[in-house]
């Protein structure tokens, strides 16, 4: 294959009948990401898009979750390290961007937690299967951050204005059902089979005529590029401004979550 993955540590890729399996791979611990795991998400992406023998991707967890977002450890660095800062938004943006671009289709397969910059890299994708059991969550307001990597994006056109308000300003956690429901997520499947479902996706996506799928993929996908030129991109700067400017109230609300405790407004 055409795609290095020698380069990545966080993500496992391997090729497979013109289908690119993407793992994340930190199970001890739950799939959380720090500052150059991070910037692997978007990297992955642009990869795939660059690959003549991938026709389509398939994006999953290893262990027992998708994954639960950024590290503690890596969130209250950011709110000392400026220049932490400046990579994260540079990383954050890349990571939407790249979604955006590729027009070659994406089925992820959820299981477990996904929250933070794991559950964009989810929800971004064409085709969201999602395990019974499984739990979502923005989870940006929970630790005194604004929404910034693009859930103000894709929860409301997936899922409607009103319910994006409710769950990006509270940080409510969604079962996969209700995320059904509502248009967040494609399907829903029994507990351990979302790799295989995916992988049946994906290969009905490649057997289909490329030229079409990509075409309409492109199409589709400038709703989220007038989105991205907007509604994003400010709420990016937002995240930065409060992890920057609200630095105690993070590492507090880094605090409780750490330890199990309850953290402000979180019984609302």
């Amino acid at each position: 294959m055409t795609i290095d993955a020698s380069k990545y540590s966080f993500l496992d890729v391997e090729v497979r009948d013109g289908i690119a399996y993407v793992t994340i791979n930190r199970p001890e611990r739950a799939n959380a990401c720090d500052e150059p795991d991070h910037g692997e998400f978007g990297a992955i992406l642009r990869d795939i898009g660059a690959d003549p023998e991938v026709s389509v991707a398939v994006l999953h967890g290893a262990g027992n979750h998708f994954s639960v977002g950024a590290t503690y450890d890596w969130m209250t660095e950011l709110t000392r390290n400026p220049d932490m800062l400046i990579e994260l938004q540079a990383q954050a943006r890349e990571l939407v961007r790249a979604h955006i671009d590729l027009d070659k289709p994406v089925v992820s397969a959820v299981k477990g937690v996904a929250t933070g910059s794991g559950l964009m890299f989810a929800l971004l994708s064409d085709y969201v299967i999602v395990e019974e059991g499984s739990r979502l969550a923005d989870g940006h307001i929970r630790a005194a951050l604004a929404a910034g990597d693009g859930g103000v994006l894709i929860w409301p056109l997936s899922a409607g204005l009103t319910r994006a308000k409710r769950y990006l300003m509270t940080g409510d956690w969604i079962d996969a059902h209700e995320a059904e429901r509502i248009g967040l997520v494609t399907e829903v499947v029994p507990a351990g089979t979302s790799l295989e479902r995916a992988t049946a996706v994906a290969a009905r996506f490649r057997a289909m005529p490329a030229m079409a799928v990509r075409a309409t993929k492109r199409a589709l996908n400038q709703w989220l590029s007038v989105g991205a030129a907007t509604s994003f991109d400010y709420s990016l700067a937002s995240e930065i401004h409060t992890f920057s400017l609200g630095g105690e109230d993070v590492r507090e609300a880094v605090r409780c979550l750490r330890e199990g405790k309850p953290v402000p407004g979180s019984d609302m």
